[in-house]
C-alpha cells in the first residue's frame, strides 16, 4: 500500500470516529456501556493506547529488525486492554481527548517518515509474519477506529443520541 493511500485511509478513519463522537455531551461521552461496559471515553483511551503502541513500533524500527515490537508481543489482548482500562479510567475526558488528537498526529507523521517500499515490504520483519509494515497500521489503527466508530454509532443510535 503506498504510504499517501495509508496517510489518507488513517485521516478517513479518524474523520468517521469524530463524526461518531461529533455532538456528545461530556456526561455522553462519560455514560457507561457505549462499548460493552465501557463508555466513549474508555473506548477514545483505549484507542489511544494502541496507536501508541503503533507510533512507538514506527519510531523504534531499527532496534525490531530481529526481535518483535511490544505490540505483536501482546499474548493475551483482552488481559492488555483490561490493563489500559485500568490505567486510564481515571484519567479527565479533556486529556484522552488531548491524547486521542496528539498520538494521531504522530501516527501521521511517523508514517509520512517511512518510504513506500519499507511499508509495503513483507519480509523485512520476521514479526510481522508475511504482512508488510502497513498491515500493522492498518489493524491497530485504521481499521480499529472504524470499528470502535460503528459501535458508538450504533449505541447513539439504541440510546437516540
Amino acid at each position: 500500500m503506498p504510504k499517501e493511500k495509508l496517510i489518507a485511509d488513517l485521516r478517513a478513519a479518524r474523520a468517521r470516529l469524530l463524526e461518531a463522537i461529533d455532538g456528545l455531551s461530556e456526561d455522553d461521552m462519560l455514560r457507561v456501556g457505549a462499548v460493552g461496559f465501557w463508555s466513549v471515553k474508555d473506548v477514545l483511551a483505549h484507542l489511544v493506547s494502541w496507536e501508541a503502541e503503533v507510533v512507538t513500533t514506527l519510531a523504534r524500527l531499527d532496534q525490531y529488525r530481529n526481535r518483535a515490537p511490544q505490540i505483536v508481543e501482546i499474548e493475551d489482548i483482552d488481559e492488555w486492554n483490561a490493563e489500559q482500562y485500568r490505567i486510564n479510567a481515571a484519567r479527565p475526558l479533556s486529556a484522552v481527548l488531548e491524547d486521542l488528537h496528539g498520538v494521531h498526529k504522530h501516527l501521521l507523521q511517523a508514517v509520512g517518515a517511512l518510504d513506500d517500499r519499507l511499508l509495503d515490504d513483507n519480509r523485512r520483519f520476521p514479526w510481522m509474519e508475511g504482512e508488510p509494515l502497513s498491515y500493522l497500521v492498518l489493524e491497530n489503527a485504521v481499521w480499529h477506529e472504524e470499528e470502535h466508530a460503528d459501535e458508538i454509532r450504533q449505541w447513539r443510535e439504541q440510546e437516540g443520541l
